[in-house]
């Protein structure tokens, strides 16, 4: 039974103290969370821990005594590995699900000068049974689903005996029930004697996962729980440093009766269903239901970069057709997508291209772009979405996932929406970015429509007006969020009970 512990680490930047002090231990057969802001010293305990930063001080011991880690090759000879948010950048999508498994194995002269093909297979089979992936272990990694990658990642973790595994936010782009299926796994794996490092933003999760919690701001360890002791709300002001009853901006008490979008009896044959409902300007018509309900399809719709079958769509009473994006952005009507790194931004480039992108022409002549006027443009909207840094020049894919999602919001700040429409827009940010978008939010649905769509069910009644259930591809409940709880809506979203009593 190990115990990997960490005994007042530090780790200095030229000008910022990353890591001040921080005590923590990660027992056998435990899941210990790790939780913050972005910039509370989450990755960089993380990459001391896994060698990938070898100057630092303090120590780290595995049952008392200390072991030397400065580089990746020692994490792994001491057990501990990471499986990281971005599973792609760890596999090599063009082998089989077999390949990536033992591909030291294959390297190595263990199988001999030929490959063994039906002992490879065969091995990889009983490995992945571990993790309850079931797929085809000749499959190629490309062809999987991004959960039976994440799956694949760990499966590979145990096969190579690690002890402890650091998921970092692994159900960032799961449902809840393939979150309850790798909660099982983690709960089958802690009684082999695995131990987990989880770090996430989701608390629910946490209070649910985790057997303790130790809380990072500014580099510093400001609190720990056990399980038991856990409480969200100083959680949630231990992360922030305020009450977490400002993580959400207060409500206004009185909404517009202006019709801004109105949709009628709209189908998408095989995934969408008589859905009929409207949204006011002024009011964050909040959007649920589980992974696979329609949320994403009825917005990709919206945006025009998907056609119904049938249905009509009202713009300020006027009947609009939305046959391509470019459609609706004239129409005023605007998406900030699920995928924003694939979907909602050119990661390649930097800040200043990405927000003037949807409204170039205004800031070109004759075919080329005024850059100067370009950098005006987008330092403005870059101050309006309190971009960290504020540096227009930044390649986007140098930021942190919440303020690669401000930029993702901040470009369609130029102009002025009649509907902005946000799928899962706090996807894997940390709870201070999702205060800043919450407030965004906010300010925008004061002279504009919101349909805020996300899974996660206690930022939807936080942020909601009035909230839509989506199951199986209708519309099964509306309602207002303080007329009913989080475990209600649970119950309708997974059907365990029809609708709204």
């Amino acid at each position: 039974m190990a115990t990997l512990r960490a005994v007042g680490l530090r780790k200095t930047f030229p000008g910022v103290v990353a890591l001040d002090g921080v005590d923590f231990a990660l027992s056998s057969g435990k899941v210990h969370a790790l939780i913050g802001a972005n910039g509370a010293g989450k990755s960089t305990l993380i990459k001391i821990l896994t060698g990938y930063y070898p100057d630092y001080e303090g120590r780290i011991e595995i049952d008392g005594k200390e072991i030397s880690i400065h580089k990746p090759s020692d994490a792994f000879k001491y057990g501990i590995e990471v499986v990281h948010q971005e599973v792609d950048t760890t596999l090599i999508p063009y082998l089989t699900v077999a390949e990536n498994l033992l591909i030291e194995k294959i390297a190595s002269s263990s199988m001999g000068l030929f490959v063994r093909k039906n002992e490879l297979l065969n091995e990889a089979r009983e490995i992945i049974k571990r993790v309850n992936l079931n797929v085809d272990v000749r499959k190629q990694v490309a062809d999987l689903t991004l959960p039976e990658k994440q799956l694949l990642v760990i499966a590979r973790a145990i096969s190579r005996s690690s002890s402890f595994i650091i998921l970092d936010e692994p159900t960032s782009s799961l449902s809840l029930i393939e979150t309850r299926q790798l909660f099982d796994i983690i709960q089958s794996l802690k009684k082999q004697g695995v131990s987990f490092l989880y770090v996430s933003h989701r608390l629910s999760e946490i209070q649910e996962i985790a057997d303790e919690i130790t809380i990072l701001r500014n580099g510093q360890k400001v609190a720990y729980f056990t399980r038991q002791e856990l409480d969200l709300s100083k959680a949630v002001e231990a992360m922030l440093g305020v009450p977490s009853t400002e993580v959400f901006p207060e409500k206004p008490k009185e909404i517009s009766q202006q019709r801004m979008l109105e949709v009628r009896n709209l189908i998408k044959k095989g995934r969408l269903w008589d859905i009929s409902f409207y949204v006011n300007k002024g009011e964050v018509l909040g959007l649920t239901g589980l992974t696979g309900a329609g949320k994403t399809d009825l917005l990709h719709i919206l945006f025009g970069s998907m056609k119904p079958d049938s249905g009509e769509i009202f713009l300020e009473g006027r009947k609009i057709s939305l046959q391509h994006p470019k459609d609706a952005i004239q129409a005023g009507i605007y998406l900030v997508p699920e995928d924003r790194r694939s979907q909602g931004l050119f990661i390649e480039n930097t800040v200043a291209q990405n927000i003037s992108f949807p409204f170039i022409k205004y800031l070109s002549k004759v075919s080329f772009v005024l850059l100067e006027k370009e950098k005006r443009y987008a330092l403005e909207l870059i101050e309006k979405v309190r971009l960290v840094p504020p540096n227009p020049d930044m390649i986007v894919k140098n930021l942190s996932g919440g303020n690669q999602q401000k930029v993702v919001v901040g470009k369609w700040l130029g102009k002025q929406p009649k509907v902005i429409i946000f799928d899962e827009a706090t996807q894997g940010i940390d709870v201070g970015a999702k205060r800043d978008i919450y407030t965004l939010v906010r300010n925008l649905a004061q002279n504009a429509a919101v349909i805020f769509s996300s899974s996660d069910i206690d930022e939807v009644l936080g942020i909601s007006d009035r909230v839509l259930v989506l199951r199986d591809g209708r519309i099964v409940a509306e309602f207002k969020p303080d007329k009913i709880d989080r475990q209600m809506v649970m119950q309708i979203t997974t059907g365990a009970i029809e609708s709204c009593p």
